[in-house]
């Protein structure tokens, strides 16, 4: 089972989630890969945001920092988040990975698709097909999107595979028959899905599609996940989580995520 780190490290206590900082603290704590979520910026970059804007992160508050698809790069570049870190791009994540053979899960953002999403994810299909041209074999991707016209559109663009999210409210059996539909190979479940009724692993495998499940910081649901068979993990806390499976100590961890 492969541990993934949620937006990188989003409870570290400096550095905010979906920046370099956090992606390398994950994988130095031994995650498999990181997710992240992608957004384009006004002149066609990939940067990762959650959000449409960066007031969350600034900790101004959702909706009051700068729009992400509204702003250039250059401007983007400029905002100092917390821990002295800033808006990284795609790219930057994904050499950063590459160095490794980590893997990487790149969510395309909004998760409601629309016009926003199908140009971010254009700019994403470009982005890995230059990417594979340049340097084959150096990528580790699975493109993902809560909407399933957006996931279907990035089907056998990733490196590695492409998925569907399902949120929690959503059947995950039609879900995955939907899934393989559209030519994906993985869902990604919300943990409820599988605490409700773990048959459900087997039963989308069964379909000849890989299983994703999050969020899980618990070490021991994370065992039970694997016994599972759960192709993949993700992770709010890749720090514990990866001290906890080499057998160390939270002191330990804390060392770390400090």
């Amino acid at each position: 089972m492969r541990v993934i780190g949620h937006r990188g490290t989003p409870i570290h206590p400096t550095y905010p989630e979906n920046t370099v900082a956090a992606v390398r603290t994950a994988l130095r704590a031994g995650a498999d890969g990181v997710e992240v979520d992608v957004r384009a910026t006004e002149d066609d970059a990939l940067v990762l945001s959650h959000d449409g804007d960066l007031g969350r992160v600034l900790g101004t508050g959702g909706g009051t920092g700068p729009v992400i698809a509204g702003t250039p790069l250059a401007e983007l570049r400029s905002v100092d988040l917390p821990g002295g870190t800033g808006v990284p791009t795609l790219t930057e994540v994904l050499d950063l990975a590459a160095v490794t053979g980590a893997y990487v899960v790149t969510e395309v953002k909004p998760e409601a698709g629309g016009p926003d999403a199908r140009r971010t994810a254009r700019l994403l299909v470009a982005l890995l097909e230059d990417r594979r041209r340049r340097r084959p074999g150096a990528d580790r991707v699975t493109t993902t999107s809560f909407d399933l016209a957006t996931a279907a559109s990035l089907a056998r663009c990733g490196t590695v595979s492409g998925a569907l999210i399902v949120a929690p409210e959503v059947d995950p059996d039609r879900a995955a028959l939907r899934a393989r539909a559209h030519g994906l190979t993985d869902v990604h479940l919300h943990v409820t899905h599988v605490r409700d009724d773990p048959s459900v692993v087997d039963r989308v495998h069964a379909l000849g599609l890989l299983v994703a499940v999050g969020i899980v910081d618990d070490p021991d649901e994370a065992e039970g996940m694997a016994a599972l068979g759960v192709d993949l993990l993700c992770t709010d806390d890749p720090v514990g989580l990866g001290f906890a499976r080499a057998g160390s100590t939270s002191a330990d961890a804390a060392v770390v995520a400090g």
